[in-house]
């Protein structure tokens, strides 16, 4: 009599570390929160440097949506960071604006300004998938599952 391998059961249907289901389910998250991830000018004229940070920083396969720049964390919590010695947000220079080298900013009350506002703006994976994103997540992997 044939044993039954939950191992290879898993991993035929995709569903081992890094499997297909996984796969599938990293690129329907990228997918889903694209359109609610904030456009930002300073990263060129697309404004698409969060996106293209999120499409080079993560791994497809690994479970984890990593986007990746010096600004991802208060761009997504919508507030205003400053230097807690300056109170200021940054300060202009001929390359743009600055802060000083070294210093952790801290969250004041006032909220950024979003362009492409509403849908682009703060906490964008929580209100992509709350806009029917998990049924769309979930869709994707059940259809991974399948295949």
């Amino acid at each position: 009599m044939k044993r039954f391998d939950a191992q290879a059961c898993i991993k035929r249907l995709g569903l081992e570390d890094g499997g297909s289901v996984q796969k599938a389910v990293d690129q329907s998250i990228l997918d889903v929160c694209e359109p609610y991830t904030p456009k930002d000018l300073s990263s060129g004229a697309d404004g698409g440097g969060l996106i293209r940070s999120a499409i080079m920083h993560t791994v497809i396969g690994s479970g984890e949506i990593v986007w990746r720049t010096p600004y991802a964390h208060y761009v997504y919590e919508g507030k205003v960071y400053v230097d807690p010695i300056t109170h200021a947000a940054g300060f202009m220079t001929e390359d743009g604006w600055r802060s000083r080298k070294n210093v952790s900013k801290i969250p004041t009350d006032r909220n950024l300004n979003y362009q492409g506002a509403p849908k682009r703006g703060a906490h964008w994976i929580t209100r992509a998938m709350q806009d029917g994103g998990i049924k769309t997540v979930e869709d994707t992997a059940r259809k991974a599952v399948k295949k």
